[in-house]
């Protein structure tokens, strides 16, 4: 009987450990500043087909990084949480690169901008997550 409350009580502090790491480094982990912080400069269709060649590569390279991506606006919606999505062209003609927006600003079909933000991968497009509109006189390819 002592050796299983001993157990028992083990197994309960290494849980306790458990729970408050995933809620100091895990849970309540610091968000990169993305306005602030360097990023990686690459035009829209670059990326894209850096993704569509050798994916594991990419993501080598650019998955949770801080990207800078150039290219022309193909489309511009919302999302269901309301935040603006834009879509910049590649050289595939239904694909590109996917940029939710972390603030709304002033973007039309057809111009060419400059998106900076996380990287989070591929699935048909490129995705990028937390994006902001940046001047272009900013970022050098």
């Amino acid at each position: 009987m002592k050796q299983l409350k001993a157990i028992l009580i083990a197994l309960l502090f290494i849980a306790l450990l458990g729970g408050a790491y995933a809620w100091f480094f895990v849970w309540n982990k610091p968000q990169q500043n993305i306005k602030q912080a360097s990023a990686i400069s690459i035009n829209a269709t670059d990326l894209f087909n850096a993704y569509s060649l050798n994916e594991a590569e990419a993501n080598k390279t650019y998955i949770d990084k801080v990207v800078a991506v150039t290219g022309e606006v193909s489309n511009v919606g919302t999302n269901s949480e309301g935040k603006t999505v834009v879509l910049l062209k590649s050289d595939d003609l239904m694909f590109g690169v996917n940029c939710t927006l972390e603030e709304a600003a002033p973007i039309k079909n057809g111009e060419t901008i400059t998106l900076k933000g996380l990287c989070t991968g591929f699935l048909t497009d490129v995705v990028l997550i937390r994006c902001y509109k940046i001047d272009d006189a900013k970022v050098q390819l």
